[in-house]
């Protein structure tokens, strides 16, 4: 029997809390953290869940039913139901995931159905707000699926990254949610603890408050009770590791004291206690900016023995490595998590595991990378509970497990705790009390009749008799049978095809389901002899074992959880069966080498004219195929992983022996390779003729056969001849192949362009025309000659008065328009003497069809008027009573069709 603890012998001074039956560790019994991983602790031993939502750097938070079934999850902003989908109302919660401890997750006291998420923020960039504590409530009553009532209720304006609970009373059940803020709640220093009651009333929202006993700036790292409560740990990463008391009845704090952490690793982020309160665990690291590459981050995970004298000096260094910061918690299993990333965002997919937490210093024996959680990734973050959920007394005592207890079959063991002055004790199976079991130790044997294995549960009640709570300690025993012995065992597996000598490699683990005979939970070991399997001596590497002789005798061990073994014998034989080779062909559709193949389609091939019940499973390699190598097992839809052409192998068998090694060639054929134009334009003058479109075919294997499609015209000419605009599709079809590959361009219909203003600014020393026109092509512009030049812009400029023509061409070749237009001007001079040149004086710009109705006099320079001239004629020939009028300035008015008046003088020259 062990010593009783020293600790034990002042419970008259202790607060013990129990509650089993309110507070059951089965709700922690599901992990959900990191980027898509998770724990299931149901059968003592963590499984890996896969299953998970979450993806966060540190920050998370589970629940799960008092009978281990999960309930939800959370990162602090996103509630997911069990069934992984997000719970109604359940976004937008005012955690944080990069906040250390973004969330705590507590069921209301005696009030089935309704938890209450308290939630921290932080501060990740410059510009955010942080909103503090919160709490928000989730209903199992309304919606047996789960969904959030109230959401974001503000507790504190500002707290760090840390919150822990712990019951408060057995009577009423009462838990204590605490947290670390400022002296006023708002942002400041770090100083004052908070402590917040919930109970079956609700939350009280009036905190009590304690001096911390320190004050710091850094929000980062985990609270923690201990299980019994008396103890709070607070980590304040590069501010230093405190540890002070808590009394649990007025919920305050008190005795702060700092604890040293030697070496260069000083920062305290994660921290547990051990299930019997006594020892402290921290992981601490060297604070280097989460910015720096891994090789940069060093952590250390250190035990502290709180009933030392000196705390501080009691620490043992129990693994130091290149690792960066990380939590850790304490499970239903006894055993406290570590959490193993090498930088802020690079994950781990292991957990270290220290297997027994109760014990001093290296004969606690913490085991790295301990936990596969397979395609889960862990970084910073593992989810806290309430601590209380732990605080089990451990009644099995076998250094192994304080819950779960194997047994064989007509085994008897004695449970039993420490004996208790004063003290009454109970025992209950499967929750019936043993009226006669009062002693603090009970012999337990299997009961007669029952079918194995077979599971009981038996608890322990420990009543000091003093008015406080009851503290219990919980034993699921299992008995197990012995495995009988099982005639006739062999593994058949195929011809390796490098030697063809009767030998070959085995997976013996493929003879576990014949050996254990169904039996669930039994393990299985291999060994040369029966004496070795007896003993558990010179055990087999089942994987890649290799035969001596074609037909050959080994020896299993088979044995329960509880090591109940029996050893059974197993014959090794190869079968020469040969199988035919298959191909299967895929064209390549993203033109990169890879497809996907459906690999059933080639178990015909496979087969051939075998017959009977023979099954077919593909590998990457052969020696997967032999073994059956699971990481090696191809699915039905595969896709290729070498470029063009890979070579797998199937695995043929009948009735779970191998029958046949088959290699499969996959490949990846390539596509017709040609290109089209990337646009083209049909010119709607040119309607109805046809007009050819040629793609180029420079690219295509000259020695294959091709057939050519174009939609929608239907034509199957290499070429394509068309009046039609739109899309157009060409598929070119290898014919040996069957590869095709589709490629479309658009025929966009051009027109000529349509003239739809011609603004004229005339009359004046710089004549200006503006030219608008509109149309679905590109165009350009002439004045005057429809040789050019052309330009792209509308506006001439220096227009002299007259008539103008301008031309607007199609860039795309369909055609010209062109439109005349007049430019209003008046000569300043002109010489009639016959010459033929400017012998005649009149408005310009004027004619039969533009503004005929134009008035125009010329006056002499004393106003007489001399002459009211026609527009449209050759004009003033310089007389007056057929008399020549002497060289002189002579004056106009020119009175517009339009309106305008103008009015000048010019000069006869003579």
């Amino acid at each position: 029997m062990r010593r009783l603890p020293s600790w034990f012998t002042l419970l008259g001074v202790c607060i013990l809390f129990a509650c089993g039956n309110v507070f059951s560790q089965g709700q922690a019994n599901n992990w959900y953290f990191g980027y898509g991983a998770g724990l299931n602790f149901s059968t003592g031993s963590p499984r890996p869940l896969t299953d998970g939502s979450l993806y966060t750097l540190e920050g998370c938070a589970s629940i799960s039913s008092e009978n281990g079934n999960l309930l939800f999850y959370t990162d602090g902003i996103t509630v997911y139901r069990a069934d992984h989908s997000i719970m109604p109302n359940g976004n937008g919660l005012l955690g944080d995931p990069s906040s250390t401890q973004s969330a705590i997750i507590i069921s209301q006291p005696d009030t089935p159905g309704i938890y209450y998420i308290f939630t921290v923020d932080t501060v990740t960039q410059e510009g955010e707000v942080n909103e503090g504590i919160n709490y928000s409530v989730v209903d199992f009553n309304q919606d047996p699926q789960g969904i959030v009532i109230r959401k974001n209720v503000n507790l504190l304006a500002y707290g760090a990254e840390k919150l822990s609970a712990v019951i408060k009373s057995c009577t009423d059940n009462s838990v204590w949610i605490v947290m670390l803020s400022s002296s006023n709640g708002n942002l400041g220093l770090l100083d004052t603890f908070y402590a917040y009651e919930l109970s079956q009333n609700g939350l009280q929202t009036t905190p009590v408050r304690s001096a911390a006993g320190f004050s710091v700036g850094d929000p980062r790292g985990n609270l923690k009770f201990s299980p019994d409560g008396t103890k709070l740990a607070c980590a304040n990463n590069g501010e230093g590791l405190y540890l002070a008391d808590f009394n649990s009845l007025t919920g305050r704090v008190s005795n702060s004291r700092r604890l040293v952490i030697d070496g260069f690793n000083y920062a305290a982020y994660g921290i547990e206690f051990s299930p019997n309160n006594r020892y402290l665990y921290c992981h601490s690291s060297n604070n280097e900016n989460p910015s720096e590459p891994p090789q940069s981050h060093f952590s250390s995970l250190i035990q502290y023995d709180t009933q030392a004298t000196d705390i501080s000096a009691s620490q043992v260094l129990l693994d130091q490595q290149n690792l960066f910061r990380g939590s850790l918690q304490l499970a239903p299993d006894g055993k406290i998590y570590r959490t193993l990333s090498r930088g802020y965002q690079d994950g781990s997919s292991y957990l270290g595991v220290i297997d027994a937490p109760n014990e001093a210093g290296t004969a606690a024996i913490y085991r790295d990378r301990a936990i596969f959680l397979e395609t889960g990734v862990s970084h910073q973050g593992l989810p806290p509970f309430n601590q209380s959920l732990f605080n089990e007394l451990d009644i099995i005592q076998n250094d192994i497990s304080s819950r779960q207890l194997p047994l064989c079959d007509g085994d008897t063991y004695t449970l039993q705790y420490q004996p208790v002055m004063g003290a009454s004790y109970s025992w209950y199976r499967n929750d019936n009390e043993l009226r006669n079991a009062t002693d603090f130790r009970l012999t337990i044997r299997q009961p007669a009749g029952v079918t194995l294995p077979y599971t009981e549960t038996y608890k322990f009640v420990l009543d000091l008799n003093d008015g406080s709570c009851e503290k219990v300690g919980i034993a699921e025993v299992t008995y197990y049978p012995y495995q009988r012995a099982v005639p006739n065992v062999r593994l058949v597996q195929c011809e390796d095809s490098e030697t063809a000598d009767g030998l070959s490699i085995f997976n013996l683990d493929q003879a576990r389901d014949q050996l254990t005979d169904g039996l669930e939970g039994f393990d299985v070991t291999y060994h040369y002899t029966q004496s070795d399997a007896t003993n558990d001596l010179n055990p087999i590497d089942p994987f890649g074992y290799e035969n001596t002789s074609p037909t050959e005798v080994l020896w299993a061990r088979i044995f329960s959880p509880a090591g109940c073994a029996t050893v059974n014998s197993f014959t090794l034989e190869v079968s020469s069966t040969q199988a035919s080779s298959a191909s299967i062909e895929q064209c390549d559709l993203g033109d990169t080498g890879f497809a996907e193949f459906d690999l059933s389609l080639a178990d015909d091939q496979v087969l051939g004219t075998s017959s009977g019940t023979l099954d077919v499973n593909y590998y990457l390699s052969e020696r997967g195929a032999l073994l059956e190598d699971e990481d090696e097992l191809l699915p039905d839809l595969y896709s290729n992983i070498q470029a063009y052409e890979q070579e797998i192998f199937a695995r043929v068998e009948n009735n779970n022996a191998c029958f046949a090694i088959s290699p499969v060639n996959l490949r990846v054929l390539a596509r017709p390779q040609f290109s089209l134009p990337q646009s083209q334009f049909y010119c709607a003058t040119n309607f109805p003729a046809l007009q050819t479109f040629s793609p180029d075919y420079s690219e295509l294997d000259p020695s294959q056969n091709y057939s050519y499609e174009w939609m929608p015209e239907g034509q199957t000419t290499p070429e394509l001849s068309t009046n039609l605009t739109g899309e157009h599709t060409l598929r070119v079809t290898n014919l040996a192949t069957g590869c095709f590959r589709e490629e479309s361009f658009l025929i966009e219909e051009k027109e000529l362009a349509t003239i739809d203003n011609i603004e004229v600014t005339d009359a004046t020393e710089n004549n200006i025309a503006i030219i608008s026109f509109s149309g679905n092509g590109e165009y350009e512009l002439a004045l005057d000659d429809p040789l050019g030049p052309y330009q792209e812009d509308g506006t001439f400029e220096g227009l002299q008065p007259g008539f103008h023509t301008v031309y607007i061409r199609s860039k795309e070749g369909c055609g010209i328009v062109e439109q005349e237009f007049s430019i209003i001007g008046f000569p300043k001079f002109f010489t009639p003497n016959g010459d033929g040149y400017h012998d005649y004086w009149n408005v310009k710009g004027i004619s039969d069809l533009v503004q005929p109705g134009t008035s125009v006099r010329v006056f002499n320079r004393f106003g007489k008027l001399l002459k009211e001239l026609d527009p449209t004629s050759s004009g003033w020939d310089g007389t007056f009573g057929g008399e020549n009028l002497p060289a002189d300035d002579y004056w106009f008015r020119i009175l517009l069709e339009d309106g305008r008046e103008f009015k000048s003088h010019f000069t006869l020259k003579r």
